[in-house]
């Protein structure tokens, strides 16, 4: 065998053995420019992911049955107050200045529908972001990929038929890497968006569930609510 031909493979196998062994860090440099824009686009998915986890889990955070106890003893009491600031509670709220104003199940409605316009919006905000935020990650790494390979089999075409091995192996390198890093960024984010919008469905869900029983309850028991009132008044 020519021994410049043995060198070369020996060059190559050793190339391909370093590959092997290449740390996170210099996987993320040896897959370009496009990276870059790629981890940016991560580090948002993660600020939403974050801060959606929080909005859903901590803040929106409440208790069906004991919301429905503190409506039945408003109602008992003569009193149409509800005492907290989750959502909920200011839908309810509502609901019960509506039904104070005027009786009629219609205004009632109305009222209702109106305040769980205004807030269920900052249930669903920024939760479909990271759909997108998905699709932009993995059209990166596409892009990079493509870049890689055009450096690669551009460069290839004009060197040394000694080098072209070597060249194209860097390029296509290049291309994997940028295309795993961003489909690694693009699978976390739809799974965390599926699981997000799931939460927020089901926290919409809840609400609309609280809020109808509570309702019904204040129209079937009118007869409670005026004597309660009279006798706070007596």
């Amino acid at each position: 065998m020519d021994p410049m031909t043995t060198a070369n493979t020996a060059a190559t196998a050793g190339n391909a053995l370093v590959e092997q062994h290449m740390s996170l860090i210099d996987r993320y440099f040896a897959g370009g420019f496009f990276m870059h824009p790629i981890a940016l686009v991560g580090l948002i998915a993660l600020l939403i992911v974050l801060e959606r986890f929080h909005a859903l889990y901590v803040q929106t955070k409440f208790d069906k049955a004991a919301i429905l106890s503190e409506v039945r003893n408003a109602i008992y009491s003569g009193r149409l107050v509800v005492v907290g600031t989750t959502i909920i509670h200011q839908i309810i709220q509502a609901g019960f200045h509506a039904f104070e104003r005027s009786a009629k199940d219609s205004e009632v409605q109305i009222a209702i529908d109106a305040a769980a316009s205004k807030h269920f919006p900052t249930v669903e905000k920024r939760t479909s972001y990271l759909s997108t935020l998905a699709n932009i990650a993995t059209l990166l790494g596409l892009l990079g990929t493509i870049s890689g390979l055009i450096v690669s089999f551009a460069g290839a075409a004009k060197a040394d038929p000694n080098q072209k091995a070597e060249m194209l192996a860097a390029g296509i390198s290049e291309a994997m890497n940028c295309t795993a890093f961003g489909l690694c960024i693009a699978i976390p984010a739809l799974l965390a968006y599926a699981f997000l919008q799931g939460r927020t469905q089901r926290i919409i869900d809840d609400v609309n569930e609280v809020v109808l029983e509570s309702m019904n309850f204040v129209i079937t028991h009118r007869d409670k609510l005026k004597s309660g009132a009279a006798k706070s008044e007596a």
